[in-house]
């Protein structure tokens, strides 16, 4: 029977606390760059103003929404700056665009969030359809 030394390859116990590496930068300072970085880009909105939602985060229009919130489409609205800020009875109510009878309100929004994609980017109905999968107007 052939004996093979593995005290050099597998440590089932962890390190002691001073062998340890720490990182240099402060985890607080980089955790808040991120946030920042991240906000700065889901806050893009190229959506007009309306007195049914906000362009901006406010304290009554808290809950950010994209306007094309399928797993394939989310990404893309954030990217493409087609997302609101709406009241919380407006996103997750009974009558909001996750409820129940939301769907009034969901339609408004997907028609104008494609009006303003089509007036921004200078693209034509066939290229929204490519990217979004469907036409709304």
């Amino acid at each position: 029977m052939r004996r093979i030394d593995l005290s050099n390859s597998f440590h089932p116990v962890p390190k002691p606390k001073d062998i340890i590496k720490r990182n240099k930068a402060s985890p607080n300072k980089t955790k808040q760059k991120n946030i920042e970085n991240k906000n700065f880009i889901s806050d893009f909105c190229i959506m007009p103003k309306s007195t049914k939602y906000s362009i901006k985060r406010t304290k009554k229009y808290c809950e950010r929404h994209e306007v094309f919130y399928s797993s394939a489409y989310r990404n893309k609205s954030i990217k493409d700056g087609l997302i609101v800020f709406l009241t919380e009875e407006d996103h997750r109510g009974k009558e909001g665009v996750h409820g129940k009878n939301g769907n009034k309100l969901n339609r408004y929004l997907k028609k104008t969030a494609e009006k303003a994609w089509l007036v921004y980017y200078k693209k034509t109905k066939d290229e929204f359809i490519k990217r979004y999968g469907k036409n709304y107007l």
